[in-house]
């Protein structure tokens, strides 16, 4: 889906970059509330929280790997 996302928005002439950025400041949020929740449960909330943890954490590296590519992935991705 960011995938998608990060697309349509450079075939647009959005602000992809920006998409990123609110994305990322969201997966944090999330981070921080599973940690919490990962601290505070049982042992079956602790694995669910880091079942979580490591799909954001993921998708994190993928935002930081798009960041640093996307003027190469818009000169591809615009219409000519």
């Amino acid at each position: 889906m960011l995938f998608a996302k990060v697309v349509l928005a450079l075939m647009l002439g959005r602000d992809a970059e920006r998409y990123l950025d609110l994305q990322r400041a969201a997966h944090m949020r999330r981070m921080r509330e599973l940690t919490e929740i990962k601290r505070t449960g049982s042992l079956v909330d602790a694995l669910l929280a880091d079942h979580g943890l490591f799909h954001l954490e993921a998708d994190l590296r993928w935002i930081d790997v798009t960041s640093t590519r996307l003027n190469s992935l818009a000169q591809e991705v615009r219409p000519a």
